[in-house]
């Protein structure tokens, strides 16, 4: 919901790739490590000016090592981003400046490829200078009803609201999956899918040929604890991986079309490659590794954790059985609601468990660059590795895309040889869209471009 009521200086596109927003044109130097940003004539809900100030203090707001956020590490191919973050330099020196109020010019530590996309990302939006409900983008809040509905008007006020078809958006808060389901099967919503909406698994064969499939730079995975317990052995993570049939999950368990994950990094990354990394399903080997791990741990009860939901609750069960079957391993199952299965993730107070990642930009490193540092919180493995470090930060500093990109399947390559993941499968997102809604397009990131939208003329029979 955040990129309907905000702009910032990019937008995503289906493919991936990233269009104007706030910023009409941008100017890159020689050396790839200059940015400049001219700033539209655009405005806050409230009628202010949006200017390149706002992009400064938003931004170095997040890089502040008071300012709670899980992504401010996303800043950091900014000059001097990360060292302001560790306390080491001042906001002053971050490489972002407004030159005046429509020119925003940013300096980074070395040339990024992927930084037009990073701008895009809702880390990069704007905040207003004084409100902090009061946004700059297509649509701003007009009711909510809290725990129930937030209904959406179109702002008078955005740059480009005449290309903004839908006049009201109603966004329905429904925890239940069966519930939603009916709401849309009785005409109550008009659209129904996502991360956040997911479908039940148990409706998937009744709705078959209603369901549209998008490719997400999405996956889902078996999360390791390497900072205490028996998984800080590399034996019996590699077990455990080899132990589930990820055929059999994407096949026969999971909703269709989801893609056997043979790597960490998902194929909508990388053009629809899916070439092979990890060991494919092995039970030889895997009790070869189990038998391994035990001549050095002690590998006692093992819980694994999931969040609420049908899916993971599906897939946590099908694992355990397979764990049973390969590994003889009682494993216990734990679910918990989103918010807590985040914290324990966050806070690595697990053994096993399952998590899931989607891209914020379209480049494969936003997946990797997570595991530099324990310190990361999206690191939930807690993995460190001195060669795979070396390989990032060789990447991030080769001016050869070749290099680049052969470097980080290196880096890729050595995360999955340590196995602190293991990678189960990537997604492709099911949803249920009416009929009346026309041109209905989503991102590999998962976000809905709803102000692209337009709802077909009503048909009456005569």
């Amino acid at each position: 919901m955040v990129c309907l009521l905000y702009e910032g200086l990019t937008r995503c596109l289906p493919d991936g790739g990233v269009e104007p927003g706030i910023a009409e044109r941008v100017e890159v130097s020689t050396d790839q490590k200059l940015y400049t940003f001219h700033l539209r004539e655009a405005f806050w809900s409230d009628g202010a000016p949006v200017t390149a100030h706002d992009f400064e203090r938003s931004w170095k707001q997040a890089c502040d090592p008071a300012f709670p956020s899980l992504c401010a590490y996303l800043f950091y191919p900014i000059l001097n981003a990360e060292a302001a973050r560790m306390g080491q330099k001042s906001s002053n020196e971050i490489g972002v400046r407004a030159l005046d109020d429509q020119t925003l010019q940013v300096a980074l530590e070395r040339p990024t490829p992927y930084f037009l996309s990073l701008t895009a990302f809702p880390s990069f939006l704007p905040a207003h200078p004084d409100e902090e409900n009061i946004g700059n983008g297509p649509y701003c809040i007009e009711r909510v009803v809290p725990q129930a509905e937030i209904d959406l008007r179109k702002s008078p006020m955005f740059w480009n609201r005449d290309q903004i078809h839908l006049e009201r958006i109603q966004i329905s808060i429904v925890p239940d999956e069966n519930t939603a389901l009916q709401m849309f099967e009785r005409g109550e919503l008009d659209w129904l899918g996502g991360a956040l909406s997911p479908l039940p698994t148990d409706a998937f064969p009744s709705l078959e040929g209603k369901i549209q499939y998008f490719p997400m730079a999405a996956s889902t995975f078996c999360t390791f604890n390497t900072t205490s317990g028996p998984f800080q052995n590399e034996h019996f993570r590699k077990a455990f991986s080899l132990a589930i049939d990820r055929i059999e999950i994407a096949e026969k368990i999971l909703p269709a079309h989801q893609t056997p994950a043979v790597r960490c990094i998902p194929p909508a990354l990388l053009g629809g490659e899916n070439r092979s990394i990890i060991s494919p399903f092995n039970p030889e080997l895997a009790r070869e590794e189990l038998r391994k791990g035990l001549e050095e741990a002690e590998l006692g009860p093992i819980t694994l954790c999931f969040r609420s939901g049908g899916i993971d609750r599906t897939l946590a069960q099908a694992i355990q059985r397979q764990w049973k079957e390969v590994l003889g391993i009682e494993v216990t199952l734990r679910q918990t609601d989103f918010k807590t299965h985040k914290e324990l993730l966050h806070q690595r107070h697990y053994q096993v468990a399952l998590a899931s990642w989607i891209s914020q930009h379209n480049d494969l490193i936003n997946i990797l660059e997570r595991f530099k540092s324990a310190a990361n919180a999206k690191n939930y493995p807690g993995w460190e590795d001195d060669r795979f470090r070396a390989l990032i930060e060789a990447a991030e500093n080769s001016p050869s895309n070749v290099e680049r990109t052969a470097l980080l399947a290196q880096a890729e390559e050595r995360l999955l040889d340590s196995m602190p993941i293991a990678p189960i499968y990537h997604w492709s997102n099911p949803t249920l869209c009416s009929p009346r809604v026309k041109n209905m397009h989503t991102t590999p990131s998962g976000g809905v471009l709803f102000e692209k939208c337009w709802l077909s003329p009503i048909q009456i029979n005569h």
